[in-house]
């Protein structure tokens, strides 16, 4: 079974993934499978996401 990879935040098409018998145990745990659609990050999301950790809010 073919899932198509999407990213979360802007639904851009980062690819596809390949299952066997459309078992999902053993994927990826940041995927979330919603029918024949992996919900990820793509990189770019994810860079924009990341929290540099010497930088302080007040």
């Amino acid at each position: 079974m073919y899932l198509l990879k999407i990213c979360r935040c802007c639904d851009s098409i980062i690819g596809e993934l390949e299952t066997d018998n459309s078992k999902t145990q053993g994927i990826d745990s940041s995927l979330e499978v919603v029918g024949n659609v992996a919900y990820t990050l793509c990189p770019l999301c994810m860079q924009e996401l990341d929290i540099n950790p010497r930088v302080y809010y007040q």
